[in-house]
């Protein structure tokens, strides 16, 4: 083909409906963007969730305290290994007795190992 030719033409032109956009093109690309935006939050949800707030020491051994005496000495056993601290060997075997743990040892226990890492 001859390039004098080729440049000797017209360029091609598109219909009038396609070359402007129309309230159809509009809606569409709202409805796309709707999409992608919904698309986006829901990969983004799981960082956006509001994570809840661990209880204070206080609260939860409050809320211990409410307890009847075999299951508050669970629960103290509970916030005793949940802070890291082990229990020994004698109230571990009162615990899987009847009578239950002495709850004020444990909590006697939780305490001074949190004024232990207060420093």
């Amino acid at each position: 083909m001859n390039d004098d030719l080729l440049h000797s033409l017209h360029p091609p032109r598109l219909p009038e409906a396609f070359a402007a956009p129309g309230a159809g093109d509009l809606l569409a690309g709202f409805g796309l963007g709707l999409i992608l935006a919904a698309l986006i939050l829901t990969l983004a949800m799981p960082l956006l969730r509001r994570r809840p707030a661990v209880p204070r020491m206080r609260a939860r051994l409050a809320a211990a305290a409410a307890l009847p005496e075999a299951e508050r000495s669970l629960a103290l056993a509970r916030i005793a290994t949940a802070t890291g601290r082990p229990l020994p060997e004698d109230l571990r075997q009162d615990l899987y007795s009847r009578k239950g743990a002495d709850p004020a040892r444990l909590e006697a226990l939780i305490r001074q190992r949190r004024r232990r890492a207060a420093p």
